[in-house]
């Protein structure tokens, strides 16, 4: 499990002690092309971290038509929604292909970082990178979607 933890960019550089406490409390999932594999609105407690496949993230907007606004790839952390109050999912997430995992136990992972504070410093710091990263990428989407500005707009006849 060390090994799968260390192939995320995520956990890369954390010591072995730290790596090896951390394993304890994760385990490897697969979920199969297809599979919700946590909902919106959702209790959160569980973490991942994506080892192979791919895992889309978004809403459904109508009954059967979902829109997806990011997708994970392998060494992606996905689920973070679960280490930060108030702990519920904000987007549906689906596998597009088989897909393995190490899920981790929020709530343990928390307990951890609040008993080793340097590291969960660190951990916490890490994960606002993300959230950042995330963010930006957000705006991006936006941007595109956005109407060019010097393109005539529509004409309201009468």
């Amino acid at each position: 499990m060390i090994e799968d933890l260390k192939r995320s960019d995520f956990f890369a550089g954390f010591d072995e002690r730290a790596l090896a406490d951390i394993a304890a409390f994760a385990r490897r999932v697969t979920y199969e092309a297809g599979a919700v594999v946590f909902d919106r609105d959702e209790e959160a407690r569980t973490t991942w971290i994506l080892l192979s496949g791919r895992l889309r993230q978004g809403f459904e907007v109508a009954p059967g038509a979902e829109v997806w606004f990011q997708s994970a790839e392998p060494c992606d952390l996905v689920g973070f929604d679960a280490l930060i109050a108030p702990r519920v999912r904000t987007m549906r997430a689906k596998t597009s292909e088989r897909t393995e995992l190490v899920e981790l136990d929020a709530d343990a992972l928390l307990e951890y970082l609040e008993a080793h504070p340097a590291f969960g410093f660190v951990f916490m710091e890490r994960l606002a990178q993300v959230v950042q990263q995330r963010l930006n990428n957000t705006r991006l989407q936006v941007i595109h979607l956005m109407p060019d500005l010097e393109a005539p707009g529509p004409v309201l006849e009468r």
